[in-house]
């Protein structure tokens, strides 16, 4: 397998752990994650967010990227609006293709649909780094899902999801 591929495919097996996939009881559009997720998954209402985590970088960096898995487990889509941090100047959402990057305002999260923030497609993007992000370490982030409310997650610093 290309070295993309092995990613790819231990994102999504970290994915499908961290939003209970397997162990999601399904009941008026309620879920839970097994307790052994717990450690790094969070919730917010109806929202599932499994475990989020940055690759390490070096101080002088442009910036940094956060990736990880949300499950939006209610009928209704909801938009993830923002995120910020004390370790950044700036908290934004970042599409890298065919090496242009361009910048989105918001994540739809549909309804019962797992979505993956990655390299590949829609992910986090920390610009303005107030510190090098070193391999074990970890910061706080707080996502903004609008009406739905607010989150603060820990961002584990590891070279790829542990999780």
């Amino acid at each position: 397998m290309k070295p993309r591929n092995i990613r790819l495919r231990r994102y999504l097996v970290a994915a499908a752990f961290a939003v209970g996939v397997g162990g999601i009881v399904s009941g008026g559009g309620t879920g839970f994650l097994p307790p052994q997720a717990a450690a790094h998954s969070y919730t917010l209402g109806t929202i599932m967010i499994g475990h989020f985590w940055a690759p390490p970088v070096a101080q002088g960096a442009k910036g940094a990227a956060v990736y990880g898995p949300f499950l939006n487990a209610g009928t209704q889509a909801v938009t993830l609006e923002g995120a910020s941090t004390a370790i950044a100047d700036k908290v934004r959402f970042r599409i890298e293709k065919d090496g242009v990057e361009s910048w989105v305002d918001h994540i739809t999260l549909p309804p019962n649909k797992p979505v993956g923030l990655a390299a590949w497609r829609e992910h986090i993007w920390l610009s303005g780094l107030k510190k090098p992000l070193e391999e074990g370490g970890s910061f706080d982030l707080t996502l903004d899902f609008g009406d739905a409310g607010h989150k603060t997650i820990k961002i584990v610093i590891e070279s790829e999801s542990g999780h």
